[in-house]
């Protein structure tokens, strides 16, 4: 029975995706190097920063790293926007009693989430300053099951990516792919998906037919469909 639900942050329950690109090109002007596509920040947006820049322009400087903490991160915070059925499925997920974690690449994911008033419907959020591993490592996971006390059959992983489908087998989870990010439902099946969504809301029944549970909190008739099958 799913207990706990872990989430990846960035096109999982927010879009930053345009909010990154805004910023990584007030980097991109103020050193003269080519601007970004969107495209481009779908591709490498699961990744650390460091090797974000790297993938974009084939080499990451330390000035540029910190240009962007000083004058683009604040451009990224106040833009990122969660997908308009995030809150109301968070909401009825505590509803149903699991416990909800965010795992992040980002240095410190609860700035940003703070920003998009997402940290609230959390019980906890962790990144790498938490002095825990970069995905795919299943360090932050695992940290997580331990900490809530559930096992790895009583836990899932949602994530768009597949640095999250890598990092769920590692630690032993079913993963849940999202559409939303730069993969498609086949892609993340092949991955290993052990469930595909195209929203948060589709989710939603899925958590509710693992924990044995006929109708949805909140939800006058009950179970809906999703994308990823059964």
């Amino acid at each position: 029975m799913i207990n706990l639900s872990i989430f990846d942050h960035d096109m999982t329950i927010v879009d930053s995706s345009y909010a990154i690109l805004n910023a990584i090109n007030k980097v991109a002007e103020e050193v003269g190097n080519p601007p970004v596509t969107h495209e481009t920040v779908l591709k490498f947006a699961a990744v650390p920063m460091r090797d974000f820049v790297e993938g974009i322009w084939g080499e990451c400087r330390q000035s540029w790293l910190d240009l962007y903490r000083e004058k683009a991160e604040p451009i990224e915070y106040q833009q990122i926007r969660p997908f308009p059925e995030v809150p109301r499925a968070l909401t009825k997920l505590r509803e149903m009693g699991v416990f909800l974690a965010v795992a992040s690449n980002r240095r410190n994911p609860r700035a940003a989430m703070d920003k998009s008033k997402t940290s609230q419907y959390f019980d906890m959020i962790v990144g790498p300053i938490d002095g825990l591993p970069y995905k795919p490592d299943p360090g932050m996971l695992e940290y997580l099951m331990d900490r809530f006390g559930v096992s790895k059959s009583e836990t899932i992983y949602v994530g768009d990516s597949d640095i999250d489908m890598e990092t769920g087998h590692a630690a032993g989870v079913r993963s849940v792919g999202v559409t939303r990010g730069n993969f498609t439902r086949e892609q993340l099946e092949k991955m290993g998906a052990w469930r595909v969504v195209a929203s948060m809301d589709d989710l939603l029944p899925i958590v509710a037919l693992d924990r044995g549970e006929a109708h949805i909190p909140g939800s006058p008739t009950g179970k809906r469909g999703c994308d990823g099958g059964e």
